[in-house]
C-alpha cells in the first residue's frame, strides 16, 4: 500500500510542479482568442461597409443603364 501512495504522491508533486505552466499557457490562448474575436468583428463590419458600398454602386450602374436605354425591359 505504500508504494501506491508514494506514486501517488509523486504524481501530485509533478502535477503541482507543471500547474503554473498550465496556468501561463492559459492566459495565453485567452489573449490570443481575445485577439481573434476582435479581428472577427472589425471583419464583420469592414464587411457590412463593402456590402453598403457594392449597393449603391449597383444603384448607380442601375441608372446609368437605364439613362443610356441598356437596361433590359
Amino acid at each position: 500500500m505504500s508504494d501506491t501512495s508514494e506514486l501517488t504522491f509523486q504524481l501530485l508533486k509533478r502535477l503541482h510542479a507543471e500547474f503554473p505552466d498550465f496556468r501561463r499557457d492559459q492566459a495565453s490562448v485567452k489573449m490570443r482568442l481575445g485577439s481573434l474575436e476582435q479581428h472577427v468583428a472589425t471583419m464583420s463590419v469592414d464587411i457590412a461597409r463593402i456590402n453598403v458600398e457594392l449597393d449603391h454602386i449597383r444603384g448607380d450602374v442601375g441608372l446609368i443603364k437605364r439613362r443610356l436605354d441598356l437596361a433590359d425591359a
